[in-house]
Parts: structure tokens; sequence; C-alpha cells
């Protein structure tokens, strides 16, 4: 009769422990894919431009492609990895011109899009206004007649992979 006790008791406990065992590892597995991760606003990124863009090429409102540059941390912890495509809009295009006009290119960073569909807004402008070389151009007018009055002033440009800063626009909750 102990020996049947003794048995009844050792299965009843080696069930009873696996059923505990599956309940930990199942409230393991709810909890971790519960558990979301935040951004919070005013988060910096860094945006590479893909292609290389010209004021003299653009129109305000294309679109700009760039490609997020660093990885996005929070608490010490990788929450979105680099290479994920970010799109931008141009604001403010002009192509150099005559007499030494300088030319103009500004753009926003507007929108990062992660591998899930998720968008999140981002804030953060560019803008690249050069200096014009209006008095070489009427010294060169002076010495050199009206040909002097065609040097054409220096084209606003950037170049395929230049980085740029952007800031995350509000606190974002990342979806699984």
């Amino acid at each position: 009769m102990k020996l049947i006790y003794l048995f009844v008791l050792l299965f009843v406990t080696t069930l009873i422990n696996a059923q505990t065992d599956s309940i930990n590892k199942n409230l393991s597995t709810v909890l971790k894919t519960s558990k979301s991760q935040m951004i919070p606003e005013g988060t910096l990124i860094k945006a590479a431009l893909k292609n290389e863009i010209r004021g003299g090429s653009m129109k305000v409102g294309d679109q700009v492609e760039f490609i997020l540059n660093q990885p996005i941390v929070v608490a010490d912890q990788v929450v979105v990895g680099p290479g994920k495509k970010i799109m931008g809009t141009v604001t403010e295009a002009r192509a150099s011109g005559v007499l030494g006009r300088k030319g103009k290119l500004g753009f926003s960073l507007d929108y990062l899009y992660l591998d899930n569909g998720q968008v999140i807004k981002l804030t953060g402008q560019s803008n690249k206004n050069l200096k014009g070389s209006g008095a070489i151009v009427v010294a060169t007018a002076v010495v050199l007649t009206p040909l002097g009055l065609l040097i054409p002033g220096k084209g606003a440009k950037y170049e395929a992979g230049a980085v740029f800063e952007a800031y995350i626009a509000k606190d974002t909750e990342l979806r699984n």
C-alpha cells in the first residue's frame, strides 16, 4: 500500500511540475510578444541621401529618397536597424543662373518606413543656399567686357551618401 501511495504521489508531483513548466513557457511567450517598444519624440536619426540631387533638376514637391544610415537606439537597445527607407520632399529648388545667381536647394525629411508597413513621421529640414559669385562677375565684366556677365552662379547639389539629421516627430510605439 505504501508503494502504491508513493507511486501516486510521485506521478501527481510530476504531472503538476510539467503543467507549471508549460504555463511558465506560455506566460513568457505572451510577455515577450506583448512587450512594446517606444521611440520617444525628438530621437535623433541619421539619413543618407540615396542619389545625387541638384537644385537645377529638382522642383518643389519632388520626392527625395534616403536610407537610414545608423540604427535607432533607445535605452541601449536597437529598435530599428539601418537601411530602412526614408522619404523627403523638396521645399526649395532653383538652378544657378547668369550674373552669378546662386542655386538653392532645400528639402524636408518626412517619413521613415519600417519593414512591417509602419510609417513614422519625422521632422527635419536641410537647405543649401550657396554664396553667389556676383562680385566676381561685376569685376570680370568691367575688365573683360559684357562676356563676364555670362559667368554662371554655383549650382546647389548634394552628393549621394550625404548624411542629414532628422528627429522623430512624436512618441511612436513600434508594432510587431
